[in-house]
């Protein structure tokens, strides 16, 4: 009996045992594929990521927004899609994959496991000019002072001057620094938004868009008859959305947007403007604008943000408020500025008569701050010129002037992963 017992006690020994070691083995097995899954996944994961930072690279040097990539490492690939979404947002899309082996899916279909995974990001890739309020590439020896009150975000590039109490409703970013220092006891500015220094961008100077859309708007036409000018052009707009135009001795009146198919006009001459306009344009001019009186909106966004009157005025050069009679008791402009390699300035600003306020609804943007009025140091006032009261548009946060230059960027917007 004790032999007999022996051996089935040593057989269920064996099979507990072997029944262990398939289990073991199953368990060895199950931990093995699990390493490798995971091990995918965080490559392939990896890969989707390298992908991505590819595209945003080389969409960055080459400027190509609507294009894809194939991208192969740790054995995984990555697909990366660039488009473009309307006029300056982009969309990057990778998604990579890879293998792993998985016995119950080798099982099943007689093929390895697929891991896959994806990254989206969304970045504005172009900004136009006009969502800031201020912009300048220098500001020189002008400061912000006394009365002074800005509705709207402002950047230079140079030193951010101020004397006395300016309000600065929005941020404030100077490349050179702000002098007196915010921090510094001394500096009696009041900034309700955001400033910091060390943040610098570029005007560009590269108006081929803008010069485009005026030739197509054109149509063939005789120069100085549409949307092409080579003659001193006065444009006067009038509420009804037409505008009375004199160029020499001839005046005419013509509905601006079969002046401007395209939305913008182009003259390699002066131009000078005023009036209300109803409409959407955009007027760039190898050498100066002159604003010579008021140069409103028929629509005010101030009072009905949903006006869709909107105006930009491109110079080469300078835009420059005309020293007369009509500018000498306050001007209001609404439009969006933009002075290349110039200033936007008040003519004879340092000796014309005091003015008034200078009122501006929209953005100013200029290669070097020019001169509006003069104060007097002591802080009893202005002593010729302007006094300053500049209001940011908020439709410039999400509309812009036709074909408006803007700055190029990739500024991110989200990110999913």
């Amino acid at each position: 009996m004790f032999g007999k017992g022996a051996i089935i006690t040593v057989l269920g020994f064996m099979a507990a045992f072997s029944l262990y070691q398939l289990k073991l083995g199953r368990t060895m097995s199950n931990t093995t594929d699990n390493f490798n899954q995971h091990y995918r996944v965080s490559t392939v994961q990896k890969t989707a990521l390298s992908g991505m930072n590819y595209a945003i690279n080389e969409t960055w040097q080459t400027q190509v927004y609507n294009t894809s990539y194939t991208i192969q490492a740790e054995q995984c690939t990555a697909v990366v899609n660039v488009s473009t979404i309307g006029s300056d947002t982009l969309q990057i899309i990778s998604r990579a994959w890879g293998y792993a082996f998985d016995a119950s899916v080798y099982s099943a279909t007689g093929n390895r496991m697929r891991v896959q995974d994806s990254v989206v990001a969304f970045f504005a890739y172009y900004t136009p000019l006009s969502r800031w309020f201020w912009f300048t590439g220098q500001e020189g020896n002008v400061y912000w002072t006394t009365g002074d009150s800005v509705w709207g975000p402002v950047h230079t590039n140079g030193v951010l001057k101020t004397f006395g109490s300016p309000v600065f409703m929005d941020d404030v970013t100077a490349f050179l620094g702000i002098d007196p220092p915010p921090s510094d006891p001394s500096n009696l500015a009041v900034y309700n938004g955001n400033w910091e220094v060390g943040v610098q961008g570029t005007i560009p100077t590269d108006m081929t868009d803008l010069m485009n859309a005026a030739n197509s708007g054109n149509g063939g036409a005789a120069m100085n008859t549409k949307a092409l000018y080579d003659t001193l052009t006065t444009l006067e707009f009038l509420p009804t959305g037409q505008v009375l135009r004199t160029i020499g001795a001839v005046t005419d009146t013509m509905l601006v947007n079969l002046m401007a198919p395209t939305g913008v006009i182009h003259s390699t001459a002066d131009v000078r403007v005023s009036g209300t306009f109803d409409g959407q344009l955009t007027i760039y001019s190898e050498g100066n604008i002159w604003i010579d009186d008021d140069l409103v909106y028929a629509n005010n966004p101030l009072i009905d943000n949903t006006s869709d009157d909107i105006l930009g005025l491109v110079a080469a050069n300078n835009i420059i408020a005309t020293d007369n009679a009509a500018n000498n008791a306050d001007l209001n402009i609404q439009a969006s500025l933009l002075a290349i390699n110039g200033e936007f300035y008040a003519q004879n600003y340092d000796s014309r008569p005091i003015a008034g306020d200078l009122s501006v609804t929209g953005s100013v943007v200029q290669q070097r701050r020019g001169g509006l009025g003069t104060f007097d140091w002591s802080g009893s006032g202005l002593l010729s010129g302007f006094r300053k009261n500049f209001r940011f548009d908020d439709r410039l946060n999400t509309i812009a002037p036709p074909s408006y230059p803007g700055i190029r960027n990739l500024e991110l917007l989200s990110w999913w992963e």
